[in-house]
């Protein structure tokens, strides 16, 4: 389970909605909270800038205050709450508190951003995922929509999206990690739905219909998850584990799978892909976030855990062959 927990905020209702998975999360493994907001004063009125540095200190108290308050109101809650407000841009100060506190999990909210609207202003989600050490526990903001009511995590259910890649240990490991005493994990592969009759090179005699690829890719799939579930359902510490193979649209069937098995969480492996490249691509992860209320732990696959141990100093306060994930 997790020891120190970031938190940031931007003082909106939309970025509080993590608050109460952060706090649930902090309660189930006696984890400290660092609530931190990334403060940014608006540019300077007057052509020679002298409003600057007021500019800015009011921003760093206005952040101050605001964080105090969202820390006093956790009182009695949580084992630990610190604050932090660093000034500079979000992706880049969440990275250094990740660093600074040694912490092994962040906790936010993202507002999902796609198209043209997401290459011109980006996501700190998606950038800090790119560069993150850690797990990043996502919940979609989607505007209007009242907030999901937290899971408690020590009987969680968690969602396990496996495609056959090196993408898969990562996600096991980080779910294995967050996994209550009473928790669940469920295993889950999206099989391609295959499209074409397979016939011979000649093209006269037909080798496999349809429905008979259909049901050897199931049949493969079947088996490779229970390859996968057998170590951990048998292992020193036998944990509750369960498997769920589908066909068709990955992302799609990762919704429909959170749906049917009512899942609390939903833990994946990411390319960390963005810009320009990620809207070629495309990105199984960002569907199925749009997709499902279900709050979505992302781990980046391509960087190794930091090291834990020891309690940094604190901020100084006044400047504070499946389709792939």
């Amino acid at each position: 389970m997790f020891h120190t927990l970031i938190v940031p905020l931007d003082g909106s209702q939309v970025a509080e909605r993590a608050v109460p998975y952060a706090i649930r999360l902090a309660q189930a493994s006696h984890a400290r909270l660092v609530l931190m907001q990334a403060v940014l004063a608006p540019p300077p009125m007057s052509v020679d800038g002298a409003d600057l540095e007021r500019n800015q200190l009011e921003a760093i108290e206005e952040a101050r205050a605001y964080l105090t308050q969202m820390a006093e109101s956790m009182s009695g809650q949580v084992a630990g709450v610190e604050i932090a407000f660093p000034y500079g841009r979000p992706t880049q100060k969440i990275l250094e508190m990740i660093e600074a506190y040694q912490a092994d999990g962040v906790v936010m909210t993202t507002h999902g951003r796609t198209g043209f609207d997401h290459l011109l202003h980006g996501s700190v989600t998606e950038a800090l995922l790119a560069r993150s050490s850690v797990p990043v526990f996502v919940v979609y903001a989607r505007p209007g929509q009242a907030p999901a009511s937290p899971f408690s995590p020590t009987n969680a259910r968690l969602l396990v999206p496996q495609n056959g890649s090196e993408y898969d240990a990562p996600a096991r490991n980080a779910a294995i990690d967050m996994l209550g005493p009473s928790g669940e994990i469920v295993l889950v592969t999206i099989a391609p739905s295959p499209e074409h009759v397979l016939r011979d090179d000649s093209g006269r005699h037909v080798l496999a219909y349809l429905d008979q690829q259909e049901e050897a890719l199931t049949r493969e799939a079947r088996d490779y998850l229970a390859g996968v579930a057998a170590p951990l359902g048998t292992g020193p510490t036998p944990i509750n584990v369960r498997t769920d193979v589908r066909v068709g649209d990955p992302a799609s069937g990762i919704a429909m799978a959170a749906l049917d098995t009512h899942a609390d969480l939903i833990v994946m492996a990411t390319h960390g892909r963005t810009g320009i490249k990620r809207a070629v691509l495309g990105s199984v992860t960002g569907t199925v976030l749009r997709t499902v209320a279900t709050p979505v732990v992302l781990v980046h696959a391509n960087v190794p855990p930091s090291p834990k141990g020891g309690i940094a100093q604190p901020v100084h306060e006044e400047l504070g062959t499946m389709p792939t994930f």
